[in-house]
């Protein structure tokens, strides 16, 4: 589990800034999963509540502390996510998601961090990981590039490669 240091760490490094709703982000480390970190994040009000919508690499969740007690909060898993759409005004936006036959819209959102926080979410559930808003390597597309950079050096120790062979072949497995 994320501690609170390890949060605020990584709300740092995606340029989300203190303006977020404080109690909703110290109820981050007993919501999170284990292994899950922080993609993008806005502040916004959805069913009465204002909250705050994270995207992490695993899901989205709307966290809402509540006024004085209480906690609400709700997960859209990225697979169960079939669009996402926005709309901006003049100084305030909206997103709506779509799951399951249900929809979600949270409104009040800043007009800048809508269309970011949309495209990042659609990236995700389309697959398009390569457009600007979606991250850039992913810990499963390093972890197959290592395998594979491993299986190349086998075969080189074992004399099946040449130097110049190994040398194309891992050329081309790190520009891929």
């Amino acid at each position: 589990m994320a501690t609170q240091e390890e949060i605020n760490e990584q709300i740092k490094q995606i340029g989300a800034g203190g303006f977020l709703y404080r109690k909703e982000v110290k109820a981050l480390p007993s919501i999170l999963w284990e292994d899950e970190n922080l993609e993008k994040l806005v502040q916004g009000f959805y069913h009465g509540g204002t909250g705050i919508l994270v995207a992490t690499d695993k899901r989205l969740i709307f966290i809402d502390k509540g006024l004085i007690y209480g906690l609400r909060v709700e997960d859209f898993p990225y697979d169960k996510i079939t669009s996402i759409q926005y709309k901006t005004g003049l100084i305030l936006g909206e997103i709506t998601i779509f799951a399951s036959g249900n929809n979600a819209r949270i409104e009040n959102i800043q007009k800048g961090e809508v269309k970011p926080f949309a495209e990042y979410v659609r990236a995700r559930i389309t697959g398009k990981m390569g457009h600007a808003s979606a991250p850039q390597n992913t810990p499963v597309a390093q972890d197959d590039i290592i395998s594979k950079l491993e299986k190349l050096a086998s075969l080189k120790e074992k004399g099946i490669l040449s130097d110049e062979e190994f040398i194309e072949q891992k050329a081309r497995i790190l520009n891929q």
